[in-house]
């Protein structure tokens, strides 16, 4: 007895982040803030990639429609009252049984014995190839083409869950059915994964943090975990639950101490991102510590940048950068800006730093903050580092950006400024002043202010000076992304800049809503005509949105969360 259990997120699957072309016939996650034209955008704002849950469902419905034997029936000793839902836990709770009770070595042994039986039986075939063959000719198959071969037959399916096959997982919270299978997955393969992902997918009605609590608990034991990412895009620790006894997992001080726990039995921890949450970043050297004690020579990957609640008022520990120094791997960083100083960069020199992305929230005159001295350093030790600014929520950050958090030796690549209410024309033009050779992709999004007429690019102070957003089309002569949406702009300029940048340009993204022209008297005609010609020199990747495409916090703040938009934003910075 067995039944087909729904497959998704192993090693060397491609991945499909927020976006990615198994949503694109519409938000399939029960998101309503993601329609087409906002996926699209996420898919080039996120280069990372998973199999999600989107695989799951396929699988079932493929399985659904085999004829032979895609649902697997009981043996019969059931009741004839017995009801569909009772004997589908039966046969889940088997099939779970036969599939755990093995060690990971001997996972196939009894399609081994079936295959002996059948070939003394009837001889030679397909289905009865012995397990070493089909684990060496399952190797050369894609994720997805193992699991149609898995429907061939029992022999086949049971190859399919080798543990050789489940090095790399994905554990998504969404839904109930989605906690039954991460269960699974944690009780087959939590004790042989190599890299654990734990995402938070939208839940509804999911205890989120008391699975992953358990989940915790369970890689806990694993010697051979090298990378965990937490990718938590969603704020539940606000949810209640009905169960009472999970109140001891609403504690983030558990989290922690599990992660802890990964830290000091992990033979070989290579990445560690603890997703942005703010409640597991509260002392740092809590994290710190044990890695530098375990791995200073394993690690690679550290995500430690946070998404606070209240940008304004959150508690702030001191922390000793000088531990960075230990570190003679490190390649990729995240970290809020009020730990960064010119310590922190002084200890950043092993020469392999790759990307430091840097969180700025709140913002004030007490940070040790940088010199351009300390900066010129760092990129003379780590010259192929990528620097990247993502300010959120950060109304004070944005209003210095220019005088106080700018350097103009930065290796700035990447600059995402996300519900900070306010356009900084001045640090505009510091980018096409000091980052001409180095920027990459600018995203500057809020929320559309509905009484605004005049483009916020627009200097009345000097109002014949160039537009600020031309400027950096043309002086950045590696800028490939632009993402401007929440504020009026010129249709003119949009022009100047497809003109400017043409083909090079891979995404231009702006909201149909806040186009706008420089003359009173704008006649239809005219603006199609810009348009058609915008859409002639950009092609695919200029993308302009109509109010359905946008999520719905940025055409209304008060009915939806900016969470949803910053953290797909963020998030693909650990990767």
């Amino acid at each position: 007895m067995y039944i087909y259990m729904p497959v998704s997120a192993v090693n060397g699957a491609p991945v499909a982040a927020l976006g990615d072309s198994d949503r694109s016939n519409g938000a399939t996650d029960g998101s309503r803030y993601r329609p087409i034209g906002w996926l699209d955008m996420m898919r080039a704002c996120d280069d990372t990639s998973d199999v999600r849950l989107e695989t799951l469902e396929r699988f079932r419905a493929a399985t659904a429609t085999a004829a032979s034997g895609a649902v697997a029936t009981a043996s019969g000793n059931g009741d004839a009252d017995t009801t569909a839902e009772e004997a589908t836990s039966r046969k889940c709770e088997g099939q779970l049984s036969m599939l755990c009770a093995a060690n990971s070595c001997s996972s196939c042994k009894p399609a081994c014995r079936t295959s002996e039986m059948a070939q003394k039986d009837h001889g030679s075939s397909w289905a009865n190839l012995p397990t070493v063959i089909l684990q060496e000719i399952f190797t050369y198959l894609s994720h997805d083409t193992r699991i149609r071969a898995s429907q061939v037959c029992k022999n086949w399916r049971c190859t399919l869950f080798h543990p050789n096959f489940w090095k790399k997982i994905t554990f998504v919270f969404r839904d109930q059915d989605s906690v039954v299978w991460a269960r699974f997955l944690a009780n087959r393969f939590a004790l042989s994964v190599h890299e654990a992902t734990i995402r938070w997918d939208i839940p509804r009605y999911v205890n989120c943090i008391g699975e992953t609590y358990r989940l915790l608990k369970k890689l806990g034991q694993n010697r051979q975990l090298r990378k965990l990412f937490l990718e938590f895009n969603s704020n539940t620790y606000d949810l209640s639950f009905d169960n009472e006894d999970d109140s001891n997992y609403k504690s983030s001080a558990s989290l922690v101490k599990c992660v802890v726990n990964i830290i000091e039995t992990s033979n070989c921890l290579e990445t560690l991102s603890l997703g942005c949450r703010e409640e597991l970043i509260m002392n740092l050297s809590t994290i710190l510590e044990p890695l530098r004690l375990h791995h200073a020579k394993h690690l690679t990957h550290l995500s430690l940048a946070s998404i606070k609640d209240d940008p304004d008022y959150y508690d702030f520990f001191e922390l000793d950068n000088s531990i960075f120094n230990s570190f003679i791997r490190l390649s990729i960083l995240t970290l809020d800006y009020e730990y960064v100083s010119d310590t922190l960069l002084e200890a950043l020199d092993n020469g392999c730093m790759q990307r430091l992305v840097i969180h700025i929230h709140g913002w004030k005159e007490d940070y040790p903050g940088t010199t351009n001295m300390a900066w010129q350093m760092f990129v003379q030790k780590n010259p192929q580092c990528e620097l990247r600014l993502n300010l959120i929520h950060s109304y004070a950050g944005v209003k210095v950006l220019d005088t106080d958090i700018f350097c103009p030796a930065m290796p700035l690549t990447h600059l995402q400024v996300l519900f900070c209410e306010n356009i900084n024309i001045r640090a505009l033009h510091r980018l096409s002043m000091w980052y001409a050779h180095t920027l990459k992709s600018l995203t500057w999004i809020d929320s559309i202010d509905r009484k605004q007429h005049m483009p916020s690019t627009f200097d009345s102070n000097d109002p014949t000076s160039p537009d600020s957003l031309v400027l950096v089309a043309w002086k950045c002569t590696k800028l490939t992304k632009m993402v401007f949406l929440g504020h009026k702009y010129y249709q003119e300029n949009l022009l100047a800049i497809a003109r400017l940048r043409g083909s090079t340009l891979k995404l231009l993204v702006f909201a149909k809503s806040d186009i706008t022209s420089d003359f009173e008297l704008w006649r239809h005609n005219q603006a199609e005509s810009i348009r058609h010609e915008i859409r002639d020199i950009m092609g695919p990747h200029w993308m302009p949105l109509d109010d359905s495409d946008l999520p719905m916090v940025i055409l209304n703040p008060f009915k939806g969360d900016s969470r949803e938009v910053i953290m797909p934003l963020v998030l693909s910075d650990q990767k």
